[in-house]
């Protein structure tokens, strides 16, 4: 009877080592569905004029580039014309206050164009993130945009 309980207790540790495959089958992603036509314009819209606004950022940073340059410009100048200033002349007086308030206006219209320029390029940002979102790495039907390409 010992031998019987000692084969009766073998079976069913062994058993107890084998783990159990209690997971579930994996569930299929889904595949996205395509964009439709309506949304592919859409999205090719969105890219040209993320392109153009692109554009226009470059030239408006090329535009406060060259006028922080010029600032510097003048302001060297007006540096070296002090030195050699005659102040006795009412004349030479008044043409360097006017060259200092055209630098004064100079840096007054930077400094207004800056922060401007600043959100111009977060909104640009921004508008990228979600074109990136909505658009990029979605699946769509190449005949779509080809129609639209065409006009059609």
């Amino acid at each position: 009877m010992l031998v019987a309980a000692s084969l009766l207790i073998t079976p069913s540790s062994r058993a107890a080592d084998k783990p159990r495959d209690n997971t579930k089958p994996a569930a299929a992603k889904p595949t996205p569905s395509l964009l439709s036509p309506a949304q592919v314009r859409d999205c090719l819209a969105q890219q040209q004029s993320l392109r153009s606004r692109a554009d226009e950022a470059e030239r408006k940073q090329a535009a406060l580039t060259a006028s922080k340059a010029e600032i510097d410009r003048l302001g060297t100048t007006l540096k070296e014309q002090l030195g050699t200033l005659d102040r006795t002349s009412a004349d030479a007086v008044a043409a360097y206050n006017a060259q200092a308030a055209t630098r004064d206006k100079m840096i007054d219209q930077y400094q207004e164009g800056v922060p401007a320029f600043n959100n111009e390029v977060e909104a640009l940002k921004a508008d990228r993130a979600a074109h990136a979102k909505n658009c990029e790495n979605k699946r769509y039907d190449e005949n779509d945009e080809i129609m639209i390409r065409k006009g059609k």
